[in-house]
């Protein structure tokens, strides 16, 4: 029996040889060294049988070291008596023999005793060890097209091993294929049974995720993390496989996202005690309504209220809940962020509701200016919750919505467009606008015009004659909201969970933070430039923050 096993151990490494001869996978100047990897005690003569075929091969096969080659270990097969700790572990090791040798391996069956309802056997099949299901029916005239399928050869490879307490063991091993094995070592990553991830690039992965990294940037991130060299050759997976985890994701984030949101915002509050967050739900417990901001941003909001530019038209998340921020201005003419809702339907409850939400959160102040685009549910709500707020219009999609029907007016009446232009910018009264408004109408006789008739009626809400009095630094439109939502673009996709838009808002707001801690230090440290000698310059220069100075 002994010589038996002997004689069948070197009939496998010469088998092995030859195989890896064929297969052309180890480089040149390479020495090879067989590996058995078993994983328990065996017997000791068994143990000794292997130890003296690894130490012959190793003396045949080590070479000159000194010279520079390098090792590569070849794994050696499976054998009758062989243990493992787990069943995982007996897969784990026939799949590295099998990708180094040109095959993959599959899970045949694992059964289970049903008194204890623990498995105590199974079997490891070549993954061309069944036969090919023959279609039923009569064929469509015109056959559909399908995925390319793999050709099933009842190969007859085989491991099997039963349960023997708290360890496997090997209980019948044959190897002989009836097909011929994948001859690059290249292209054995391909079948599903060797590719996949490991823990640690999962969780590497699930990073990317969050910060919307895409599938490919992934596959071109991951081979640097792992060896450095950036070989993609080399990698178990395909761009395929890192969609099918992200989507894996995402439907995990869906099943508890508001439980996970909520967990977080409360892990928020016990770090900063100034967190402040508020969740609407409706009659089925679906949220309804969003709000939360941290404690800098309600610090900021006592000293930078001046202005606030609201707006609502980007999508962020999965549920597809429009992103709502509060956004302001600070002494760095830079932009902040004063907290972010999210609602479902925008009406004016839901907006009615936000407004009294972020009033509550900031003790009751109202903005002293507002500026939205042209949304009259924004404007009902304004109006109920900040009755003392100026409300403006974003100016520049007035005058576009404007020009699709005025422009051709204008082309063929040029007089009429340049007084139109000198009336609503250069008027430095509300008294004179009027006037010259009116005048304008009757000299150019287009008083049925209708577009012209609804400027005139909402004139309040965009015309600058209105607002000479009040303060929108550098701001006549909703400029701040889009270019959030254009920066937002690049954290968030609009397949996020909330929990994970969320998390990169908060990271947002920290870049925002970082920023401003950067202008400060640069007003500091650093004296402007100044062009001239008044007094007054140099009076500026020493107030004003360089930012604000140089603009």
């Amino acid at each position: 029996m002994e010589a038996a096993f002997h004689q069948q151990v070197n009939n496998t490494a010469t088998n092995n040889a030859e195989s890896v001869s064929e297969l052309a996978i180890i480089p040149a100047m390479t020495t090879i060294t067989p590996l058995h990897n078993s994983t328990s005690n065996t017997q000791a003569d068994e143990t000794a049988a292997d130890t003296e075929v690894n130490d012959e091969t190793d003396d045949e096969a080590r070479g000159d070291e000194e010279d520079g080659q390098s090792e590569i270990m070849i794994p050696q097969p499976p054998y009758v008596g062989q243990r493992f700790d787990s069943f995982e572990d007996a897969k784990k090791f026939y799949q590295r023999y099998a990708m180094f040798h040109g095959f993959a391996v599959n899970t045949e069956y694992h059964r289970k005793i049903k008194k204890t309802n623990e498995y105590n056997r199974g079997e490891i099949r070549c993954y061309k060890a069944r036969r090919n299901k023959k279609g039923k029916g009569v064929a469509p005239v015109v056959p559909e097209r399908k995925r390319g399928i793999i050709v099933k050869t009842e190969c007859p490879i085989r491991c099997k091993l039963n349960a023997d307490g708290a360890q496997w063991v090997v209980t019948d091993y044959f190897e002989e294929h009836n097909h011929k094995l994948i001859k690059k070592f290249d292209l054995v990553k391909f079948p599903s049974a060797h590719r996949g991830f490991n823990t640690l690039e999962k969780k590497f992965v699930k990073l990317l995720h969050d910060c919307d990294v895409g599938p490919s940037r992934m596959v071109q991130i991951l081979p640097l993390i792992q060896s450095g060299d950036g070989r993609l050759s080399s990698m178990p997976y395909i761009p395929a496989d890192i969609t099918n985890l992200k989507a894996k994701y995402r439907r995990e984030s869906r099943l508890a996202d508001i439980e996970a949101t909520i967990a977080y915002f409360e892990e928020k509050a016990k770090v900063d005690v100034d967190f402040f967050y508020r969740i609407r739900l409706d009659d089925e417990d679906r949220v309804r309504n969003m709000y939360w901001v941290d404690g800098a941003a309600r610090r900021a909001y006592k000293h930078f209220r001046d202005c606030i530019s609201f707006d609502a038209t980007y999508l962020t998340n999965m549920y597809k809940m429009p992103c709502a921020p509060f956004i302001g201005i600070n002494n760095h003419n830079q932009s902040l962020q004063f907290g972010c809702g999210l609602v479902r339907n925008e009406d004016t409850d839901g907006y009615t509701w936000l407004f009294k939400t972020f009033l509550e959160c900031m003790g009751g102040v109202d903005p002293m200016n507002i500026i939205t685009d042209r949304d009259f549910s924004m404007r009902a709500g304004i109006e109920g919750v900040f009755p003392l707020a100026v409300h403006r219009h974003c100016r520049w999609h007035i005058i576009k919505k404007a020009e699709e029907t005025l422009g051709p007016f204008f082309a063929d009446c040029p007089e009429l467009h340049k007084a139109f232009e000198l009336c609503v910018d250069h008027s430095l009264t509300v008294e004179e606008f009027e006037r010259s408004w009116r005048a304008m109408i009757e000299t150019y006789q287009v008083q049925d015009n209708e577009t012209l008739t609804s400027l005139w009626e909402k004139r309040m809400y965009w015309v600058p004659a209105y607002f000479m009095q009040c303060f929108f630094p550098f701001l006549h439109t909703t400029q701040r909201s889009e270019g959030f939502n254009a920066v937002l673009k690049r954290y968030v996709s609009p397949g996020n969970s909330l929990l994970q838009f969320a998390k990169q808002y908060t990271t947002l707001q920290q870049k925002i933070l970082g920023s401003e801690l950067q202008q400060e230090a640069n007003t500091a440290v650093k004296q402007p430039k100044l062009l001239t000698y008044l007094p007054m310059e140099r009076h500026m220069s020493k107030i004003y923050t360089n930012k604000i100075f140089n603009r």
